[in-house]
Protein backbone atom coordinates (compact mmCIF):
# COMPACT_ATOMS: atom_id res chain seq x y z
CA UNK A 1 0.00 0.00 0.00
CA UNK A 2 1.32 3.66 -0.97
CA UNK A 3 2.48 6.24 1.92
CA UNK A 4 -0.85 8.29 0.08
CA UNK A 5 -3.12 5.32 1.22
CA UNK A 6 -1.49 4.88 4.71
CA UNK A 7 -1.64 8.37 5.65
CA UNK A 8 -4.66 9.07 4.19
CA UNK A 9 -7.49 9.00 7.39
CA UNK A 10 -10.19 6.72 7.21
CA UNK A 11 -13.22 6.85 8.44
CA UNK A 12 -15.01 3.75 8.82
CA UNK A 13 -19.00 5.43 9.17
CA UNK A 14 -20.61 3.15 6.76
CA UNK A 15 -20.61 0.33 4.96
CA UNK A 16 -20.23 2.12 1.65
CA UNK A 17 -17.06 3.80 3.15
CA UNK A 18 -15.67 0.59 3.71
CA UNK A 19 -15.87 -0.85 0.73
CA UNK A 20 -14.53 2.37 -1.13
CA UNK A 21 -11.36 2.55 1.25
CA UNK A 22 -11.00 -1.91 0.76
CA UNK A 23 -11.13 -0.86 -3.16
CA UNK A 24 -8.30 0.69 -3.49
CA UNK A 25 -6.47 -2.34 -2.60
CA UNK A 26 -5.14 -4.01 -5.74
CA UNK A 27 -5.59 -7.85 -4.94
CA UNK A 28 -3.12 -10.20 -7.02
CA UNK A 29 -5.78 -11.51 -9.87
CA UNK A 30 -6.09 -15.39 -10.00
CA UNK A 31 -4.78 -17.35 -12.64
CA UNK A 32 -6.82 -18.32 -15.92
CA UNK A 33 -7.04 -21.85 -14.58
CA UNK A 34 -8.57 -20.46 -10.92
CA UNK A 35 -11.12 -18.62 -12.77
CA UNK A 36 -12.07 -21.45 -15.10
CA UNK A 37 -11.85 -23.92 -12.14
CA UNK A 38 -14.95 -21.62 -10.13
CA UNK A 39 -16.91 -20.11 -13.50
CA UNK A 40 -17.47 -24.07 -14.45
CA UNK A 41 -19.31 -25.21 -11.35
CA UNK A 42 -22.52 -23.59 -13.07
CA UNK A 43 -24.23 -24.67 -16.34
CA UNK A 44 -24.59 -22.16 -19.10
CA UNK A 45 -26.37 -22.22 -22.41
CA UNK A 46 -27.27 -25.52 -23.79
CA UNK A 47 -25.33 -27.41 -20.52
CA UNK A 48 -28.06 -26.18 -18.52
CA UNK A 49 -30.55 -29.06 -18.86
CA UNK A 50 -28.29 -32.21 -19.25
CA UNK A 51 -26.42 -30.95 -15.56
CA UNK A 52 -30.14 -30.37 -14.22
CA UNK A 53 -30.71 -33.97 -14.86
CA UNK A 54 -27.34 -35.34 -13.99
CA UNK A 55 -28.23 -33.34 -10.57
CA UNK A 56 -31.59 -34.15 -9.57
CA UNK A 57 -30.67 -37.69 -10.42
CA UNK A 58 -27.25 -37.82 -8.50
CA UNK A 59 -29.28 -36.00 -5.63
CA UNK A 60 -32.20 -38.64 -5.19
CA UNK A 61 -29.33 -41.16 -5.13
CA UNK A 62 -27.49 -39.65 -2.39
CA UNK A 63 -31.03 -38.86 -0.71
CA UNK A 64 -31.75 -42.50 -1.08
CA UNK A 65 -28.41 -44.15 0.67
CA UNK A 66 -28.88 -41.27 3.47
CA UNK A 67 -31.99 -42.21 4.61
CA UNK A 68 -31.57 -45.83 4.20
CA UNK A 69 -28.46 -45.45 6.21
CA UNK A 70 -30.29 -43.11 8.97
CA UNK A 71 -32.82 -45.96 9.02
CA UNK A 72 -30.55 -48.41 9.24
CA UNK A 73 -28.47 -46.33 12.08
CA UNK A 74 -25.57 -46.96 9.99
CA UNK A 75 -22.77 -44.07 9.74
CA UNK A 76 -20.96 -45.89 6.91
CA UNK A 77 -23.44 -45.69 4.66
CA UNK A 78 -24.61 -42.66 5.54
CA UNK A 79 -20.98 -41.37 4.64
CA UNK A 80 -21.00 -42.93 1.35
CA UNK A 81 -24.46 -40.33 0.80
CA UNK A 82 -22.63 -37.30 1.51
CA UNK A 83 -19.66 -38.57 -1.37
CA UNK A 84 -22.37 -38.62 -3.79
CA UNK A 85 -24.26 -36.19 -2.94
CA UNK A 86 -23.71 -33.12 -5.91
CA UNK A 87 -25.27 -30.22 -3.83
CA UNK A 88 -21.34 -28.42 -2.76
CA UNK A 89 -20.97 -27.51 -6.19
CA UNK A 90 -23.77 -25.12 -6.72
CA UNK A 91 -23.17 -24.05 -2.89
CA UNK A 92 -19.99 -22.57 -3.67
CA UNK A 93 -21.08 -21.29 -6.92
CA UNK A 94 -23.42 -19.14 -5.53
CA UNK A 95 -20.41 -17.89 -2.89
CA UNK A 96 -18.44 -17.52 -6.54
CA UNK A 97 -21.09 -15.29 -7.80
CA UNK A 98 -21.14 -13.45 -4.30
CA UNK A 99 -17.92 -12.41 -4.40
CA UNK A 100 -17.94 -11.31 -8.31
CA UNK A 101 -21.56 -10.08 -7.90
CA UNK A 102 -22.40 -12.12 -10.40
CA UNK A 103 -26.55 -11.70 -10.22
CA UNK A 104 -27.83 -14.08 -12.65
CA UNK A 105 -25.28 -16.75 -11.68
CA UNK A 106 -26.29 -16.51 -8.29
CA UNK A 107 -30.05 -16.52 -8.93
CA UNK A 108 -29.06 -19.48 -10.88
CA UNK A 109 -27.13 -21.19 -7.88
CA UNK A 110 -29.86 -20.38 -5.26
CA UNK A 111 -32.61 -22.05 -7.52
CA UNK A 112 -30.52 -25.21 -8.33
CA UNK A 113 -30.02 -25.53 -4.30
CA UNK A 114 -33.61 -24.88 -3.80
CA UNK A 115 -34.24 -27.95 -6.53
CA UNK A 116 -31.74 -30.41 -4.68
CA UNK A 117 -33.16 -29.73 -1.21
CA UNK A 118 -36.84 -30.49 -2.43
CA UNK A 119 -35.95 -33.76 -3.78
CA UNK A 120 -33.82 -34.57 -0.95
CA UNK A 121 -36.24 -33.89 1.38
CA UNK A 122 -38.87 -35.84 -0.80
CA UNK A 123 -37.07 -38.55 -0.90
CA UNK A 124 -36.16 -39.11 2.66
CA UNK A 125 -40.51 -39.16 3.41
CA UNK A 126 -40.58 -41.41 0.36
CA UNK A 127 -38.32 -44.21 1.81
CA UNK A 128 -39.43 -43.85 5.18
CA UNK A 129 -43.12 -43.97 4.03
CA UNK A 130 -42.18 -47.34 2.39
CA UNK A 131 -39.67 -48.87 5.11
CA UNK A 132 -39.93 -47.02 8.13
CA UNK A 133 -42.62 -48.22 9.58
CA UNK A 134 -41.12 -51.73 8.85
CA UNK A 135 -37.77 -50.63 10.69
CA UNK A 136 -37.31 -48.41 13.33
CA UNK A 137 -40.01 -47.55 16.60
CA UNK A 138 -41.23 -43.59 16.83
CA UNK A 139 -40.23 -43.84 20.61
CA UNK A 140 -36.74 -44.46 19.95
CA UNK A 141 -35.45 -43.45 17.10
CA UNK A 142 -31.77 -44.39 15.15
CA UNK A 143 -28.87 -42.40 16.76
CA UNK A 144 -27.65 -41.49 13.34
CA UNK A 145 -31.56 -39.63 13.09
CA UNK A 146 -31.53 -38.13 16.36
CA UNK A 147 -27.69 -36.71 16.09
CA UNK A 148 -29.09 -34.67 13.06
CA UNK A 149 -32.16 -33.00 15.68
CA UNK A 150 -30.16 -31.43 18.15
CA UNK A 151 -28.04 -29.04 15.91
CA UNK A 152 -25.52 -26.87 18.00
CA UNK A 153 -22.70 -24.23 17.62
CA UNK A 154 -20.04 -27.24 17.01
CA UNK A 155 -22.18 -27.80 13.66
CA UNK A 156 -21.78 -24.17 12.84
CA UNK A 157 -18.40 -23.62 13.21
CA UNK A 158 -17.82 -27.19 11.34
CA UNK A 159 -19.76 -25.57 8.70
CA UNK A 160 -17.96 -22.48 8.85
CA UNK A 161 -14.06 -24.51 8.53
CA UNK A 162 -15.71 -26.89 5.54
CA UNK A 163 -17.29 -23.81 3.69
CA UNK A 164 -13.53 -22.12 4.11
CA UNK A 165 -11.62 -24.99 3.30
CA UNK A 166 -14.14 -25.78 -0.16
CA UNK A 167 -13.55 -22.40 -1.09
CA UNK A 168 -9.62 -22.82 -0.93
CA UNK A 169 -9.72 -26.43 -2.80
CA UNK A 170 -12.32 -24.87 -5.45
CA UNK A 171 -9.89 -22.91 -7.74
CA UNK A 172 -7.00 -24.75 -7.17
CA UNK A 173 -7.15 -28.00 -9.50
CA UNK A 174 -3.90 -29.30 -7.25
CA UNK A 175 -5.99 -29.92 -4.08
CA UNK A 176 -9.41 -30.70 -6.00
CA UNK A 177 -9.13 -34.68 -4.88
CA UNK A 178 -9.57 -33.51 -1.60
CA UNK A 179 -12.90 -31.85 -1.98
CA UNK A 180 -15.19 -35.02 -1.24
CA UNK A 181 -13.50 -34.61 2.18
CA UNK A 182 -15.00 -31.26 2.41
CA UNK A 183 -18.53 -32.90 1.66
CA UNK A 184 -18.35 -35.54 4.19
CA UNK A 185 -17.06 -33.01 7.03
CA UNK A 186 -20.17 -30.74 6.17
CA UNK A 187 -22.89 -33.48 5.96
CA UNK A 188 -25.45 -31.39 3.58
CA UNK A 189 -27.99 -34.03 2.35
CA UNK A 190 -28.40 -36.06 5.39
CA UNK A 191 -29.89 -33.57 7.33
CA UNK A 192 -32.16 -33.62 4.44
CA UNK A 193 -33.00 -36.95 4.46
CA UNK A 194 -33.65 -36.75 8.27
CA UNK A 195 -36.19 -34.18 7.41
CA UNK A 196 -38.15 -35.97 5.14
CA UNK A 197 -38.20 -38.74 7.60
CA UNK A 198 -39.41 -37.09 10.64
CA UNK A 199 -41.90 -35.70 8.57
CA UNK A 200 -43.14 -38.48 7.39
CA UNK A 201 -43.11 -40.07 11.41
CA UNK A 202 -45.02 -36.93 12.14
CA UNK A 203 -42.31 -35.48 14.45
CA UNK A 204 -42.47 -32.20 13.84
CA UNK A 205 -40.11 -30.98 16.15
CA UNK A 206 -37.40 -32.93 14.70
CA UNK A 207 -38.02 -31.79 10.87
CA UNK A 208 -37.60 -28.18 12.31
CA UNK A 209 -34.39 -29.01 14.00
CA UNK A 210 -32.76 -31.06 11.42
CA UNK A 211 -33.39 -27.93 8.39
CA UNK A 212 -31.75 -26.06 11.02
CA UNK A 213 -28.98 -27.90 10.67
CA UNK A 214 -29.10 -28.09 7.10
CA UNK A 215 -29.90 -24.33 7.27
CA UNK A 216 -26.65 -23.84 9.41
CA UNK A 217 -24.41 -25.70 6.52
CA UNK A 218 -25.77 -23.64 3.98
CA UNK A 219 -25.26 -19.97 5.61
CA UNK A 220 -21.86 -20.75 6.66
CA UNK A 221 -20.40 -22.47 3.90
CA UNK A 222 -21.60 -19.86 1.39
CA UNK A 223 -20.59 -17.24 3.84
CA UNK A 224 -16.84 -18.52 4.50
CA UNK A 225 -16.41 -19.84 1.33
CA UNK A 226 -16.85 -16.46 -0.54
CA UNK A 227 -14.14 -14.73 2.38
CA UNK A 228 -11.56 -17.16 1.29
CA UNK A 229 -12.52 -16.83 -2.75
CA UNK A 230 -12.25 -12.90 -1.72
CA UNK A 231 -8.65 -13.24 -0.14
CA UNK A 232 -7.73 -15.63 -3.28
CA UNK A 233 -7.77 -12.44 -5.33
CA UNK A 234 -11.57 -12.97 -6.36
CA UNK A 235 -13.33 -9.47 -7.23
CA UNK A 236 -16.59 -7.63 -9.50
CA UNK A 237 -15.42 -6.50 -12.83
CA UNK A 238 -16.34 -3.16 -12.11
CA UNK A 239 -16.53 -0.68 -9.09
CA UNK A 240 -20.72 -0.65 -8.88
CA UNK A 241 -19.98 -4.45 -8.31
CA UNK A 242 -17.58 -3.49 -6.06
CA UNK A 243 -20.12 -1.46 -4.00
CA UNK A 244 -23.00 -4.49 -3.88
CA UNK A 245 -20.08 -6.93 -2.81
CA UNK A 246 -19.81 -6.01 0.83
CA UNK A 247 -24.03 -5.17 0.82
CA UNK A 248 -23.61 -8.95 -0.75
CA UNK A 249 -20.89 -10.39 2.32
CA UNK A 250 -22.64 -8.73 4.73
CA UNK A 251 -26.59 -10.49 4.20
CA UNK A 252 -24.93 -13.93 4.09
CA UNK A 253 -23.01 -12.55 7.32
CA UNK A 254 -26.49 -11.99 8.77
CA UNK A 255 -27.93 -14.80 7.76
CA UNK A 256 -24.92 -17.11 9.77
CA UNK A 257 -25.76 -14.91 13.09
CA UNK A 258 -29.69 -15.47 12.32
CA UNK A 259 -29.29 -19.47 12.27
CA UNK A 260 -26.58 -19.28 15.06
CA UNK A 261 -29.39 -17.73 17.81
CA UNK A 262 -31.37 -20.91 17.94
CA UNK A 263 -28.33 -23.04 17.85
CA UNK A 264 -26.84 -20.90 20.99
CA UNK A 265 -30.29 -21.74 22.90
CA UNK A 266 -30.03 -25.48 21.33
CA UNK A 267 -26.10 -25.69 22.90
CA UNK A 268 -27.35 -23.85 25.59
CA UNK A 269 -30.28 -26.90 26.29
CA UNK A 270 -27.90 -29.36 25.59
CA UNK A 271 -25.59 -28.17 28.45
CA UNK A 272 -28.34 -27.74 30.99
CA UNK A 273 -29.88 -31.75 30.15
CA UNK A 274 -26.21 -33.01 31.02
CA UNK A 275 -25.26 -30.95 33.95
CA UNK A 276 -28.64 -32.66 35.53
CA UNK A 277 -28.43 -35.75 34.40
CA UNK A 278 -24.32 -35.40 35.99
CA UNK A 279 -26.13 -34.04 39.19
CA UNK A 280 -29.13 -36.88 39.55
CA UNK A 281 -26.39 -39.96 38.85
CA UNK A 282 -24.11 -38.36 41.71
CA UNK A 283 -26.79 -37.43 43.85
CA UNK A 284 -28.97 -40.95 43.67
CA UNK A 285 -25.56 -42.24 44.52
CA UNK A 286 -25.51 -40.46 47.42
CA UNK A 287 -28.81 -41.07 48.56
CA UNK A 288 -28.32 -44.65 48.83
CA UNK A 289 -25.32 -46.76 47.11
CA UNK A 290 -27.14 -49.57 46.93
CA UNK A 291 -29.44 -48.16 44.50
CA UNK A 292 -29.78 -48.70 40.68
CA UNK A 293 -31.51 -46.52 38.36
CA UNK A 294 -33.68 -48.27 36.13
CA UNK A 295 -35.06 -45.10 33.50
CA UNK A 296 -34.29 -41.58 33.90
CA UNK A 297 -36.44 -38.30 32.51
CA UNK A 298 -34.79 -35.44 32.62
CA UNK A 299 -35.39 -31.66 31.16
CA UNK A 300 -34.84 -28.00 32.02
CA UNK A 301 -37.91 -26.29 31.10
CA UNK A 302 -37.65 -21.99 32.40
CA UNK A 303 -34.78 -23.17 34.49
CA UNK A 304 -36.49 -25.36 36.67
CA UNK A 305 -35.75 -28.78 36.13
CA UNK A 306 -37.83 -31.90 36.00
CA UNK A 307 -36.51 -34.96 36.86
CA UNK A 308 -39.03 -38.60 36.94
CA UNK A 309 -36.63 -41.47 38.51
CA UNK A 310 -37.68 -45.38 37.99
CA UNK A 311 -35.18 -46.68 40.05
CA UNK A 312 -35.05 -50.78 42.45
CA UNK A 313 -33.47 -50.85 45.60
CA UNK A 314 -33.21 -53.48 48.72
CA UNK A 315 -35.93 -52.51 51.81
CA UNK A 316 -37.58 -48.68 52.49
CA UNK A 317 -36.06 -46.41 50.83
CA UNK A 318 -34.79 -43.12 52.45
CA UNK A 319 -37.00 -39.89 52.00
CA UNK A 320 -37.23 -38.50 48.43
CA UNK A 321 -37.00 -35.13 49.64
CA UNK A 322 -33.39 -35.15 50.50
CA UNK A 323 -32.97 -36.74 47.01
CA UNK A 324 -34.73 -33.50 45.79
CA UNK A 325 -32.65 -30.70 47.92
CA UNK A 326 -29.37 -32.79 47.02
CA UNK A 327 -30.30 -32.72 42.63
CA UNK A 328 -31.13 -29.02 43.58
CA UNK A 329 -27.84 -28.40 45.59
CA UNK A 330 -25.65 -29.84 42.51
CA UNK A 331 -27.64 -28.88 39.82
CA UNK A 332 -28.06 -25.33 40.78
CA UNK A 333 -31.99 -24.72 40.68
CA UNK A 334 -35.10 -25.50 41.58
CA UNK A 335 -36.11 -29.10 41.02
CA UNK A 336 -39.33 -30.92 40.72
CA UNK A 337 -38.79 -35.18 41.30
CA UNK A 338 -40.84 -37.70 40.59
CA UNK A 339 -39.58 -41.32 41.91
CA UNK A 340 -41.44 -44.70 41.42
CA UNK A 341 -39.05 -46.93 43.70
CA UNK A 342 -39.47 -50.73 43.21
CA UNK A 343 -37.81 -53.53 45.77
CA UNK A 344 -35.48 -55.96 45.09
CA UNK A 345 -36.70 -58.40 47.85
CA UNK A 346 -36.49 -62.05 47.07
CA UNK A 347 -38.60 -63.92 48.87
CA UNK A 348 -38.48 -67.66 48.92
CA UNK A 349 -41.30 -70.00 49.52
CA UNK A 350 -41.57 -74.21 49.53
CA UNK A 351 -44.27 -76.38 50.30
CA UNK A 352 -44.99 -79.67 50.77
Amino acid sequence: MSDSVADEPVRLTSLGTIAGWLGRFEPTDPDADAVHAVEELLPTGSDTWPYLRRFTALTALSASIAAFGLLADSGAVVIGAMLVAPLMTPIIGASAATVTADNRRLLRALLIIALGTFVAIAVGWFVSFVAAGRVIDVRSLPTEIRSRTFPGLLDLGIAITAGAAAGYIQPRRSAISALPGVGIAVALVPPLATVGITLELGLGADSRNAFLLYLTNLAAIVFAAALVLLASGFRPHDREGTRSLWMRLAITLVAVMLVAIPLTLHTRSVILDLRLRTAVTAAVENWDPDIEILDQEADVTGGRAEVELLVVGRGDPRPVYQLAEDIGARFGGPVDLRVRYQSNELFVVSTR
